[in-house]
């Protein structure tokens, strides 16, 4: 080997990010995370060696301070399953935080749950192989119940570096007894595919690594005195790592399209000269109606006009329905889960809601 591609190779090496424990989530910290419009001019596929990501324009819709605790501050009975080293060491976390899951689709496709879920928790294991979230808890009418995962998420492996592949799969189910039961099972597929420099808002730069992961999910809901539901999901999700706890930024897409965008930091610098200082922002008021419907009934975009572009995805992504208006006729669709993605603003802006057609 000479000693120019010497010299290449050690710089190459030297100059690619390494996810370690201490980058992870830790116990005592905050992270403060912008939830940002998603819009269909920024690419957030391309990526690849000593690769720039420029998402410096991003703005921002709302802001969340994210913080992890350690395992002793977390409620009691989830400290017999996640911090009992003598009786359940297969789930001994590290630190927990706010929760992964996330329940809130069952009432975007028409199911109401009949009783109050709060104070829901992540739990997750960080100095192993891999990064792990062993279960979830969760507060049931002033009740905090722990869930252990069946089958553990390995979320990727510890320490992680450009090209390492990530494959495994997950289950769990929250069981309440004459109320519902619901159960799921996902798999988890990718690969860190890339490298380089991350460019945020207000000059942010950050070293990281890209990993491209594919979700697929199974759930089953049953209501008590109901057939159960089923419905299946497919996501990808970009994510940015480094040496930042969580993700620097992090984009799910659904049935091809883009679904959320969060990144960690602060929110972009405005002019508020005009606002007394205030920087206003408008929530989306982008809603489907009904939502489950019925195939062949017509479905109404709220918030939305003659001039509104959509499109309609199935599972896999396929564009099989678009036009423009407030209506979409769903005469000819399958039963199954859809995507609708809706953009105004000369299509600078994209919003997008699931729709399940029975």
């Amino acid at each position: 080997m000479g000693l120019v591609t010497l010299l290449l190779f050690v710089n190459t090496n030297y100059t690619q990010t390494t996810i370690n424990a201490s980058d992870l989530p830790q116990a005592g910290e905050s992270y403060l995370i912008q939830s940002s419009t998603t819009s269909i001019l920024l690419d957030f596929e391309s990526t690849g060696e000593n690769y720039v990501w420029d998402f410096s324009s991003l703005d921002s819709n709302s802001e969340t301070l994210v913080e992890f605790g350690e395992m002793g501050d977390a409620p009691a009975l989830a400290q017999l399953s996640f911090n009992n080293e003598w009786t359940n060491p297969d789930y001994l976390c590290d630190v927990f935080g706010p929760g992964e899951f996330d329940l809130s689709f069952l009432s975007d496709i028409g199911i109401e749950l009949p009783i109050t879920i709060s104070n829901m928790l992540s739990y997750y294991q960080t100095s192993g192989s891999s990064y792990n979230l062993a279960g979830i808890s969760l507060n049931l009418e002033g009740f905090d119940i722990p869930v252990e995962y069946s089958d553990i998420d390995e979320v990727h492996p510890i320490p992680l570096n450009f090209y390492d592949a990530i494959s495994s799969t997950s289950a769990y189910e929250i069981d309440v007894p004459t109320v519902f039961n619901y159960s799921t099972s996902s798999t988890r597929d990718g690969w860190v595919d890339g490298w380089g420099t991350l460019l945020l808002p207000n000059g942010a730069s950050h070293e990281v690594l890209r990993v491209n992961t594919t979700i697929t999910t199974h759930d089953v809901f049953t209501q008590a005195g109901s057939e159960p539901f089923e419905i299946d999901r497919i996501s990808t999700v970009y994510t940015w790592l480094g040496d930042g706890g969580l993700p620097y930024l992090k984009v799910r897409t659904i049935f091809g399209n883009t679904f959320s965008v969060e990144y960690q930091g602060e929110a972009p610098n405005e002019d508020t000269s005009n606002t007394g200082g205030i920087t206003a922002h408008t929530p989306s008021d982008f809603v489907v109606f009904p939502n489950p419907v019925t195939a062949g009934e017509n479905i109404s975009l709220k918030g939305m006009d003659f001039d509104t572009l959509w499109e309609l995805r199935d599972q896999v992504g396929k564009i099989v329905k678009a036009g423009t208006g407030a209506i979409i006729s769903t005469e000819g669709l399958s039963r199954g889960a859809y995507l609708i993605s809706s953009s105004t603003d000369n299509a600078k802006k994209s919003e997008s809601v699931v729709v399940i057609v029975k």
